[in-house]
């Protein structure tokens, strides 16, 4: 009988296993390090690189390769003194201890960067390629230099405004003004500070310009070109490619002073970002955007007051929205699928006749009021996440139909999916769970539900992995290994709070809360 109770317990314990097998493989694995330094062992140092608004300027200080630019809120931003062109600024996803930087200085005589930050002080240690933030180092061995001071027209020192008068008269280009005050007129009439200068050693000069951007001059000619960097005063919630140009939006919750869509030109003649704001704008109402979308001439900006197309190449923008026949002005997503953009709301779906611009309603008795989240398009199916599950637009009958899930996840409120290579990946209220169109067989994974719970954003399929934006950070479902893994701010992310996910080859771009990361997912010496 003994034996027979002990047969039933191992059996029982090896049920248990098995049963607990498939749930055990869906918990998101998590990295944790004590220190930068044990970070920066899996990490290299450009594996995440991020941008921010960097409105905010401190001083500027000058190496042996580089300008380096303080900022209160973007990081270290960093010109190439020989290639002339702006690398990745330093933040806190290269190892940065804080991107409010009060204080850069570049030591000729350890080539060694120093950083004063809201967290304390950091120096990049070249040698080692790596940030290392005094308060993790209990033996610090680093001498901080000193600041060098010189006359008004000293090559690689920092002047504070006070210096500026001892300047001759600069006349800026391209539709700005220097004011007498040292204070930048723009076209918009709007007015920025000046806050110091420095001249580097091809007798350029270049200004601070707080609230705006840098200008870089010439003291032989007197001339400055001005020029914004970074994003605009907005919490990131779209990105979207058009040829080579990065394209991002978001939402502006703090009314801050300099919101609107930014534009990132490859061009590499081009110095600084582009800037449209709805104040300047005519016919953008809104530069609240939720989504973006390239067309083979337009871009597509799904805003809080309908949908602002803009024809890059006449540089025009046009308005649509509930008097033309959209169902609801706030748009959560956009598709394009047969000569038609399709709208998502929270009220319905709407679709606008790309040839003729006319607008029309989705009348379809099972949409009354329905929350539409996210829509994606395939050769000849459209596929809709909404408030009650999946609904798919096929091509061969021109109907609207109901997708059943067979998935052990329910599919209430489907806020991301995506369809590639003949996957159907939905994330939703119950977790997350995909189809194989081939074999038409279900796989879920619930336990994600649990652990790292929706709303999840946006979901975006590769040929080796599938990414999830939540709350939490960043989900990586490695396809061959079958595992999850959860990126975080820990790990090198700018904020766990996820928004859009845009997939370039090895690259990811995820737009957050506090500004965008660019991530080398598939960098061949980490193992992640």
């Amino acid at each position: 009988m003994r034996d027979l109770k002990k047969g039933l317990t191992i059996s029982a314990i090896l049920a248990a296993m098995l049963f607990l097998q498939p749930l055990h493989a869906q918990f998101a694995r998590k990295s944790f390090y004590k220190t930068e330094q044990q970070r920066r062992a899996h990490f290299a140092l450009d594996d995440w690189i991020s941008y921010t608004k960097a409105r905010r300027f401190s001083n500027m200080s000058v190496g042996t390769h580089y300008l380096y630019i303080a900022s209160r809120d973007g990081g270290i931003l960093r010109y190439h003194l020989y290639e002339n062109y702006w690398d990745y600024p330093f933040t806190t996803s290269n190892g940065l201890p804080s991107n409010d930087v009060r204080e850069v200085i570049y030591d000729f005589q350890t080539s060694l960067l120093w950083a004063s930050t809201a967290q304390g002080l950091a120096v990049f240690d070249p040698a080692r390629n790596e940030w290392i933030s005094r308060s993790e180092t209990p033996h610090w061995n680093y001498e901080t230099p000193t600041v060098r001071t010189g006359n008004a027209n000293d090559r690689g020192v920092f002047f504070g405004k006070e210096a500026l008068l001892s300047l001759p008269v600069f006349f800026a280009n391209d539709g700005f003004t220097i004011l007498n005050d040292w204070r930048l007129l723009d076209s918009n009439f709007e007015e920025f500070e000046v806050i110091g200068y420095l001249i580097d050693r091809f007798n350029r000069i270049w200004f601070l310009v707080d609230g705006f951007g840098l200008g870089k001059g010439d003291m032989n000619s007197q001339r400055v070109d001005f020029f914004g960097v970074g994003l605009p005063d907005i919490e990131p919630r779209a990105l979207e490619y058009m040829g080579d140009d990065l394209w991002v939006g978001g939402v502006d919750r703090q009314r801050f002073d300099r919101p609107g869509i930014a534009e990132w030109p490859y061009n590499e003649n081009s110095s600084g970002w582009n800037y449209y704001q709805a104040r300047w704008v005519s016919h953008l109402p809104s530069d609240n955007v939720y989504s973006i979308l390239a067309g083979e001439k337009h871009l597509w900006f799904g805003t809080e007051i309908g949908v602002s197309r803009y024809d890059v190449g006449q540089d025009e923008w046009k308005n649509f929205g509930v008097k033309d026949g959209l169902i609801h002005e706030e748009v959560n997503d956009l598709a394009i699928f047969k000569n038609y953009l399709y709208i998502a709301t929270d009220y319905g779906i709407s679709r606008l006749h790309i040839p003729t611009q006319k607008v029309e309603r989705i009348r379809d008795a099972r949409f009354l009021n329905l929350q539409f989240n996210q829509l994606v398009a395939t050769d000849s199916v459209l596929w809709a996440g909404t408030y009650r599950g999946v609904f798919r637009l096929d091509d061969n009958n021109g109907a609207w139909q109901f997708f059943e899930s067979k998935a052990a996840v329910s599919d209430f409120n489907v806020t991301a999916l995506d369809v590639f290579d003949g996957e159907a990946w939905f994330a939703g209220g119950g977790g997350v769970y995909f189809l194989d169109l081939k074999t038409d067989k279900w796989e879920s994974f619930s336990q994600l539900g649990f652990e790292i719970g929706p709303p999840y954003r946006d979901l975006m399929i590769g040929d080796q992995a599938v990414w999830i934006a939540t709350t939490k950070g960043l989900l990586k479902y490695d396809r061959r290994r079958k595992h999850w893994r959860l990126f975080q701010e820990r790990d090198g992310l700018l904020d766990d709070d996820c928004y859009r996910l845009l997939l370039d080859g090895d690259y990811i771009w995820i737009a957050t809360r506090s500004g965008i990361t660019q991530f080398f997912w598939n960098n061949p010496d980490r193992f992640d």
